[in-house]
């Protein structure tokens, strides 16, 4: 390691909230980076559990790190900024306290910092089910450094979507990402805290658009906890989640109007918003009214379904199809059906479609890329094209369904300013 990452002191921030059978692992992987000039802030957002005890005895037993527990729990974006006005790193890293990072990850993305003077580093990240690593991605972009000029021709036109439905050219989440701090100060501190959806993308996405040099790098250190109990996954107020959209939406509209780069950026956010909006409306669209089979096409009232996929949008669309009167629910099936059913959720590996009887199969994907890997899957199994039924994507009026689904739906005027 040369001196110069020696003195250059790295702010590794852990929002916590509950969790505590993750935290040591957790906390355990920071503490052990290869890159040990850093400070480690611990904080924990009024947990119920352990957790705030946990990191008062990591406190005590490093001196690198420092615990701040609250009484009360005020939200990600609040902690967020706790985290960073109390760190005092030329760079900041954010760590959710349910993942863990590979003990390299620091050193791997402070050199590139430092030899392309870039405002932030992005790396890919694994994903994880059931202590398994399931998934490798990595964001859309070429590896390398992009300066001013290739960030405007090369990452903003594709940054929030590329052109396929639910696809970013960067992903949104803050982890994974090594900050400059005053660009963090800059674009972290303002950020509404009424948003509960979307919190990282408030802030990864006007980051970018503050940078002069992004360093993007196809390695992945960052372990991604799929949990099967997160908000996103089990919250049921589906309308409520359509008012944090409309805040998102809103926010996000008003720093895109502030830059250059409008023109480019509002079309992604529509499309960014409807992907959001397919995984949390739970069949409420247009006007509140109800389509249990939305965001599908195609399949009538009375159907036999089996539902392919047990992600976010899976979870949520065989929820309300059990509780429905109008179709019947005939099977569940996913890749990981193995892992998902140890972690307490009854899903069939996708070969027993076999065995299925059903009128249509619905692929619970939103990305289009994955739902094109998973049809041709299924078609290899020998189930029928004709009864495979995919997301549809909305290729007509993306604001005006917003709009009437309650997103942006006052067509207050925001100006630049």
């Amino acid at each position: 390691m040369s001196p110069n990452k020696k003195c250059l002191l790295v702010s590794v921030v852990v929002n916590i909230y509950n969790g505590e059978q993750y935290l040591a692992q957790c906390v355990d992987s920071i503490c052990a980076q290869t890159y040990e000039n850093l400070e480690i802030i611990l904080v924990d957002d009024g947990s119920s559990d352990r957790c705030p005890e946990i990191c008062k005895r990591y406190e005590e037993r490093d001196v690198r790190i420092k615990a701040v527990c609250k009484e009360t729990n005020a939200g990600l974006a609040n902690a967020r900024k706790t985290g960073l006005l109390t760190s005092s790193g030329e760079y900041v890293f954010y760590v959710d306290g349910d993942d863990w990072v590979e003990i390299k990850m620091v050193e791997e993305m402070v050199g590139p910092a430092i030899r392309s003077k870039a405002d932030m580093v992005i790396a890919g990240h694994k994903e994880e089910l059931s202590g398994q690593v399931v998934e490798i991605l990595e964001n859309n972009l070429s590896p390398g450094v992009y300066d001013r000029e290739k960030l405007i021709k090369e990452v903003f036109p594709i940054m929030l979507n590329t052109g396929k439905f639910s696809q970013f050219g960067i992903f949104t989440y803050i982890w994974g990402k090594l900050f400059r701090r005053d660009l963090l100060l800059k674009n972290l501190m303002d950020i509404d805290e009424r948003i509960f959806i979307g919190e990282d993308a408030a802030c990864v996405y006007p980051c970018l658009l503050g940078s002069d040099t992004i360093c993007v790098m196809s390695e992945a250190y960052y372990h991604y906890r799929q949990r099967v109990d997160s908000s996103v996954k089990t919250r049921k107020d589906a309308r409520f989640d359509t008012q944090q959209l409309d805040i998102l939406y809103r926010y996000l509209k008003t720093k895109f109007l502030r830059s250059q780069h409008a023109e480019l950026l509002l079309p992604q956010l529509d499309f960014f918003l409807l992907s959001l909006l397919t995984v949390r409306s739970d069949g409420f669209l247009v006007n509140g009214t109800q389509n249990e089979l939305f965001p599908f096409s195609n399949v009538g009232a009375g159907s036999e379904i089996v539902v392919c996929g047990a992600g976010t949008l899976g979870q949520h669309l065989y929820r309300r199809l059990q509780a429905s009167q109008n179709y019947h629910v005939t099977g569940w099936i996913d890749d990981l059906g193995s892992e998902y059913t140890s972690l307490g959720i009854e899903v069939d590996d996708v070969s027993c479609v076999c065995d299925m009887s059903y009128d249509h199969i619905v692929i619970a994907f939103i990305d289009e890329m994955v739902a094109d890997k998973v049809a041709k899957k299924l078609i290899k199994l020998g189930v029928p094209a004709n009864k495979i039924a995919r997301v549809s994507h909305y290729e007509g009026d993306v604001s005006r369904l917003l709009t009437e689904s309650g997103i942006g739906r006052e067509h207050e005027q925001i100006t630049n300013k």
